[in-house]
């Protein structure tokens, strides 16, 4: 018998009238996602951190949107 592999998606909703709390929340998710899927969380806090809050957001969503889905107002946040 076959184990079936599913993925667990979370769904988190950002408070946009917080946008520096927005930034280290999503550091500390990235931070717990990359050590639990064995990714270099070094590299992917520096990557996040090159740019503005758009750039942290587009790079959370790259590594992580397969397993968190980033919402405002209970709409998708893709950039």
């Amino acid at each position: 018998m076959m184990a079936s592999k599913t993925k667990a998606i979370m769904q988190v909703h950002l408070d946009q009238q917080n946008n520096g709390g927005i930034g280290e929340d999503l550091l500390e998710y990235a931070e717990t996602m990359s050590e639990a899927l064995g990714m270099d969380t070094k590299n992917i806090h520096k990557e996040m951190q090159n740019g503005d809050l758009n750039h942290l957001i587009a790079t959370f969503n790259r590594y992580f949107g397969e397993y968190i889905e980033l919402l405002d107002s209970d709409h998708s946040v893709g950039l």
